[in-house]
């Protein structure tokens, strides 16, 4: 699939959204994106997107949609707007695809590695089965069921690609961390757990790839390669920050009710021949704290 003038349509113009749409305004598509907030679609229009304003967990607002050849799903949870979970990341989602007026050509869903329950430390990738213990784990799997049964049954001519992200980290990410360590607040984590995470730039970079590779997995764990413990982050970070070192407070939970303790990794990565700027995610972290 050649990039130009192509039509993409993304839900979801946050942290990760956003620069994926930059990304392929750059390379001539037209990008669709769809906000809640006439305030935020003013915003985007003066980035070159085309807005359309509708509230996929309400249900309200029924503007009709032009025909994309690629779809983006990256619809973060925001626990203060008051809106369950469910509500916007499966009834929203089924809305969302009931309104599709052709198939794309692809559908990413950015799902997340939560779906991977494992708690005591093993290493998981994509051949390892979903079974999830937190909340948002179990919606991601429940959602990346919806989408590929009702693509199954209405657009079969379209490919489901799962994007399981890891943790996105990067500039404006590390506010209230570093505030944490310089104040000496007591991280509320398991220090020798592994930590999975993926820099925002190399997230961007593998969601851009995949929407026009010729050939691209059904399921892909966008996870930076070398893994590290939440010491070792946190120690790193205090440094950078010229903080004192981490104070960690490890709570009475197992390490399954706090999101479980695995190592994640990507077999179909090397398939896909992308590079990641930041694999190393200390050499990340010093990137994101330099940007600010």
């Amino acid at each position: 699939m050649a990039n130009q003038a192509l039509t993409r349509l993304i839900a979801g113009c946050g942290y990760l959204g956003l620069p994926v749409a930059e990304q392929w305004l750059s390379s001539g598509c037209d990008v669709v994106a769809l906000t809640r907030s006439p305030e935020r679609a003013d915003d985007l229009r003066r980035r070159g997107l085309t807005p359309v304003v509708t509230d996929l967990a309400s249900g309200s607002g029924q503007p009709s949609l032009s025909a994309a050849d690629v779809v983006l799903w990256a619809v973060g949870f925001d626990r203060t707007a008051g809106v369950a979970r469910e509500d916007i990341w499966l009834r929203g989602l089924e809305r969302l695809l009931n309104r599709l007026p052709s198939a794309p050509q692809r559908f990413l869903y950015v799902s997340s590695t939560s779906v991977y329950g494992q708690d005591d430390g093993q290493t998981v990738d994509e051949s390892t089965p979903p079974d999830p213990k937190t909340e948002g784990g179990q919606c991601c799997v429940a959602a990346e069921q919806l989408l590929r049964q009702h693509c199954g049954q209405l657009f079969p001519e379209t490919q489901v690609v799962i994007l399981r992200m890891a943790g996105i980290y990067g500039p404006g990410r590390l506010l209230r961390r570093v505030s944490d360590l310089q104040t000496q607040k007591p991280l509320p984590v398991e220090p020798d757990q592994w930590l999975n995470l993926i820099h925002v730039h190399d997230a961007v970079r593998m969601v851009d790839l995949v929407s026009s590779a010729v050939a691209v997995p059904p399921v892909i764990n966008v996870v930076n390669s070398g893994t590290v413990t939440r010491r070792q982050y946190y120690a790193r970070l205090a440094e950078l920050v010229s903080a004192p070192a981490p104070v960690f407070e490890v709570s009475t939970g197992s390490a399954r009710q706090r999101g479980g303790n695995k190592r994640v990794v990507s077999q179909n990565r090397a398939n896909l021949n992308v590079g990641f700027a930041y694999d190393d995610v200390l050499a990340g972290l010093e990137q994101a704290v330099s940007a600010g």
